[in-house]
């Protein structure tokens, strides 16, 4: 109990600084080379790109909501046309540590519920303060508690699903799709999410699978997602497939959080066991990164490999957010699509900052500008006009 107590402290005080250095405080990134890789076989599912297009920007319609909950309060909370915001899922947070809504300084948003046409949207948004940064990297397992199961999960992923007594994340969502779905007008029910939101992503879809009643299709595309379970829990996750049970992981060859927790070790005191669940479709931009260090050596020392990781993020740590960033991920995915030339107007709070008369940042959101002490925030599709940016960074 005390090794688990001493790396779990070390875990989250150590390692979320550097990660909230390393990932948050970016946002540039580099040029593309996307070559998309589907590596389901015959009689698996098919990847569909214009679903993952649409599906990666609700992912940055969460991002944004966020943003406008803290500029405007949680009625200027919206999503774009022609989708319909059916609920905003709220996550308590420590004021001290955390920026909240204008009207609520216990909240900020973490999810949403919208619908278009047939179609209910589940969109979960990714890390963007140190509570989320805690959440991503608390790798200790407990098992998963919405299934049958003896699979373990992330107890920072699944503390966050949960949510608690004041602001329940799970069970609110749950009840929305019942309330939903009892009206017969709805077929399919889609999941997404970028990074954080990927994991959460990832522990919906058996629960939504099994626990959503009069929903004929249940179809999970995440983003940049991290691990989020052992053998078991991928069995269990896997075991939902059927042509109406579709997952897909869209991943930056780049992308280190996808690497993480460190995979496949078979530690058991403390649990610490990580695998993918399978059905992935990978894209490359960025930068490749030095090869992770051999986590096997330390044998299951949690210390020590969060002390060889954080060591590993501070050397690494421009590139590494440049990879991750989710404007990257959906310039990446519009790249590839049928229409790139106007594909880049939907990155919703994606552009570019204007921080000096003659100093641009692109790659930037609106809060990052106003972090930056910007003096103009630009939307990506205008950013060619502006003198500052209208050059190669």
């Amino acid at each position: 109990m005390k090794r688990l107590l001493k790396s779990q402290d070390y875990l989250m005080k150590g390692l979320a600084i550097i990660l909230l250095i390393g990932f948050i405080s970016l946002g540039a990134i580099g040029g593309c080379n996307n070559n998309g890789g589907n590596n389901s076989g015959p009689g698996e599912p098919q990847f569909d790109l214009e679903l993952a297009i649409e599906l990666m920007e609700l992912s940055l319609v969460a991002y944004e909501q966020r943003f406008q909950c803290i500029k405007g309060g949680k009625g200027a909370i919206t999503v774009p046309s022609p989708y319909k915001l059916e609920e905003v899922i709220f996550q308590a947070i420590t004021p001290i540590i955390n920026i909240s809504c204008k009207d609520d300084l216990g909240v900020i948003s973490l999810a949403f519920i919208a619908t278009k046409d047939d179609s209910i949207y589940v969109s979960f948004r990714g890390s963007a303060d140190l509570s989320d940064v805690i959440t991503d990297i608390v790798a200790i397992q407990v098992p998963y508690n919405f299934v049958s199961t003896t699979g373990k999960v992330s107890v920072g992923f699944q503390t966050a699903y949960t949510g608690n007594d004041t602001n329940p994340i799970e069970s609110t969502i749950l009840s929305k799709l019942d309330e939903l779905t009892m009206t017969g007008n709805f077929k399919n029910l889609y999941i997404t999410g970028h990074s954080l939101g990927a994991a959460l992503a990832l522990l919906a879809f058996p629960d939504f699978s099994q626990n959503v009643s009069n929903i004929d299709n249940v179809v999970m595309y995440n983003f940049a997602g991290p691990a989020a379970g052992d053998s078991d829990w991928v069995s269990t996750y896997e075991g939902e497939y059927t042509p109406n049970r579709i997952s897909f992981r869209i991943v930056n060859k780049n992308d280190l959080v996808p690497m993480l927790p460190p995979l496949e070790l078979d530690c058991t005191d403390p649990a610490f066991s990580y695998f993918h669940v399978d059905n992935k479709f990978e894209i490359t931009f960025g930068t490749q990164l030095p090869p992770l260090p051999d986590f096997t050596k330390d044998e299951c020392d949690l210390f020590k490999i969060g002390g060889q990781l954080a060591v590993y993020l501070l050397e690494n740590r421009e590139d590494a957010g440049k990879n991750h960033y989710h404007c990257n991920y959906f310039s990446a995915l519009c790249s590839m699509s049928s229409s790139p030339e106007t594909c880049p107007q939907r990155a919703i709070g994606c552009g570019c900052c204007v921080i000096a008369e003659n100093n641009c940042m692109d790659d930037k959101t609106e809060n990052q500008c106003d972090v930056l002490g910007g003096i103009k925030w630009v939307p990506t599709t205008a950013c060619s006009s502006v003198p500052q940016c209208n050059v190669s960074q």
